[in-house]
């Protein structure tokens, strides 16, 4: 028994570091008015998209499987797996998948506590 602990311990001594965190979004949290954190999935089937929508608070998230087309303001961007993205509070978006296969992304929200969390919005002009 004594002799597996000294070999668990030398393995774990020998073990290279691992890698420092990367920080991918810091948010500020306003202390006015109560929070809350909401974490959900979802799957956007080829073709869907989640309308044009804001939320009272931020939004981050992270595509797990497909492509996310991602629209903000005039502007397209294409995520793929193990992209992320931050969206500041009510800045209107659209997330829609261009591709074949059915997109997951993983999104958690800050928002006010006790507001509608998901509000649809008009398309910008332009958009």
């Amino acid at each position: 028994m004594m002799r597996l602990v000294l070999i668990l311990a030398a393995t774990a001594a020998s073990a290279p570091p691992s890698a420092a965190p990367v920080t991918h979004a810091q948010i500020d949290v306003p202390r006015n008015r109560p929070q809350q954190v909401i974490v959900q999935s979802r799957d956007f089937a080829p073709g869907s998209e989640s309308g044009w929508h804001v939320h009272p608070g931020t939004e981050v998230a992270y595509v797990t499987a497909g492509q996310l087309e991602l629209r903000v303001q005039g502007k397209t961007t294409v995520l793929g797996a193990g992209d992320s993205f931050t969206m500041p509070r009510g800045v209107a978006h659209n997330g829609a998948n261009p591709g074949g296969a059915t997109a997951r992304v993983v999104i958690t929200l800050v928002v006010d506590k006790g507001a509608v969390v998901r509000q649809p919005v008009a398309a910008p002009k332009g958009s």
